[in-house]
């Protein structure tokens, strides 16, 4: 690692505050746009062009003067990362490649997200009915009630005008901060600066994170406070600051409060409270057993009381999730044996998310995800700028998939030679964990919907970890991870810049033949 002295002073400041400067960044978004821009007439090229000459006339500047540490490059990573989301935000509105968001539409309370959100910001309350049968009302309402709050206050100033865009300044940032969070973990294994920097191109510039930046329903909250419960969870494990762990606890507790499958994140820490047990004596035994029950009675109430709530005045079950009932991506008549192994061709024109509207459709689990975790749950197919940037992306992940699944394999075989062993049993669980959820999520609401990597986005912690470990083992591997990972950073960024200029075609709806 570069020292302090070394580093830039504006690099020095903004790497040592990352979560301030997310937050100064995205107030600063939302004051000078709003959150959206015009594609017409040529401001959102502007905004483009004057982010890469100032991010690389910042990297030249710090080269020319010595400053080029390793500090200096993974906050040029996280920069071009952060500009990239935010020019998605700026092209993409509250209508398009949005989950089950609907339309925004004063004094309607519809059943979607939008609904939701615009019920909690009028009626300042949480609406007091069977969410069984009110749509995405089913969710806990912490994301609504932020997103209400903000909207209420931010359109103070807009003189009673309505701007939703700028509920995505809100996600932006989530995604940002999941970002910075995810990098932060790895540092906590000992990983050499030859595998750090080609993580950091992964993690900034992973899809997922660029779709949850514009995506204003709950799954980008749900996931940064996950994420940050990780992240506390194991500085708690590390140092024993009784702070890092009501964090933590508050953190999973407000997750489960954005979505109930946070709550997932229970077996990792799980790993680290039973470690935390039995290396103990008598009273540190006493004293794990004690902050466990501290950590529930934080996160637990949190988590579940709307549940509760709902269960109690309207005998709605604990676990409900909505079902989908759109006819096109019901993949019930395929075989538990084909959702999990079923083997299709995967064409060049054709390798993004098919929801059955056209006559194909995704059914196998690996795949679907794959996909989603790429392009989302939409298809582009009649783009040749997304077709060809595609393609090339998509294998390049699947290359970067299979060293994961190795990664994997080997930490299992030696993480009890290393002092994070525990910190990395907790990684093996949660791939596990986040696995067997995601594969029993899909097959118990046989629908393609149900296949979409923003079910399971705590995979890319575990994820780029396997990889950052086996690849660390020889400098030939460090080189081909280097290679692998500019290479899915530069298809990302050529693919989201040209999503721009995507215009969908007319899409042929065929009759549902199965």
């Amino acid at each position: 690692m570069g020292s302090k002295a070394n580093d830039n002073l504006i690099v020095r400041v903004l790497s040592d505050h990352p979560f301030i400067t997310t937050a100064a960044a995205g107030l600063a978004v939302l004051i000078l746009t709003g959150g959206q821009l015009d594609q017409t007439n040529g401001s959102m090229w502007a905004v483009i062009a004057g982010l890469f000459i100032l991010i690389t006339a910042f990297a030249v500047f710090l080269k020319l003067k010595g400053g080029m540490s390793f500090k200096a490059k993974i906050f040029l990573i996280f920069a071009a990362g952060f500009a990239l989301r935010l020019i998605y935000v700026l092209y993409t509105d509250v209508s398009t490649r949005q989950n089950d968001v609907g339309v925004f539409e004063e004094g309607v309370y519809n059943l979607y997200h939008s609904g939701y959100i615009l019920f909690v910001r009028d009626k300042m309350t949480i609406p007091s009915i069977d969410v069984s049968t009110a749509g995405q009302f089913y969710h806990p309402p912490l994301h609504y009630v932020i997103s209400a709050a903000f909207l209420k206050i931010y359109e103070l100033f807009l003189g009673g005008r309505h701007n939703y865009e700028a509920l995505q300044i809100l996600t932006f940032c989530y995604a940002n901060v999941s970002a910075i969070v995810t990098y932060k973990i790895l540092k906590f294994f000992d990983l050499d600066e030859g595998v750090l920097l080609p993580s950091a191109l992964v993690i900034s510039f992973f899809p997922e994170f660029i779709l949850l930046s514009g995506s204003i329903n709950n799954d980008s909250l749900s996931v940064m406070l996950t994420f940050i419960s990780l992240y506390a969870a194991l500085r708690w494990y590390k140092d024993s600051l009784r702070k890092d762990l009501i964090i933590s606890a508050l953190c999973a507790g407000l997750a489960m409060m954005a979505k109930l499958s946070a709550g997932l994140i229970a077996f990792p820490l799980a790993v680290l409270f039973l470690a935390r047990f039995i290396g103990s004596d008598g009273k540190g035994k006493l004293k794990t057993v004690g902050n466990a029950a501290i950590y529930g009675a934080i996160a637990i109430p949190l988590g579940i009381w709307f549940q509760i709530r709902n269960f109690i005045l309207f005998n709605v079950p604990l676990g409900y999730v909505l079902r989908s009932d759109n006819p096109y991506q019901d993949i019930s008549r395929y075989s538990v044996f084909d959702r999990l192994f079923g083997l299709y061709p995967v064409p060049i024109e054709d390798f993004f998310m098919n929801l059955g509207s056209d006559g194909e459709q995704d059914y196998n689990t690996t795949i679907a995800l794959i996909k989603s975790a790429l392009f989302g749950e939409w298809n582009f197919r009649d783009s040749m700028a997304q077709a060809l940037t595609g393609y090339f992306l998509l294998w390049v992940f699947v290359l970067l998939v299979i060293i994961v699944l190795a990664g994997f394999v080997y930490v299992l075989i030696t993480m009890r030679k290393r002092k994070t062993a525990v910190a990395e049993s907790s990684m093996a669980v949660l791939f596990v964990t986040e696995l067997i959820s995601y594969t029993m999520f899909a097959l118990k609401y046989p629908h393609i919907c149900s296949m979409n990597f923003r079910y399971t986005v705590p995979l890319i912690i575990c994820g780029t970890f396997f990889a950052a470990r086996i690849m660390s083992c020889h400098d030939r591997s460090k080189q081909v991870y280097k290679i692998l990972s500019i290479a899915f950073a530069l298809l990302t960024c050529a693919f989201y810049i040209c999503l721009m200029t995507y215009v969908k075609g007319e899409v042929q709806v065929v009759d549902v033949t199965w």
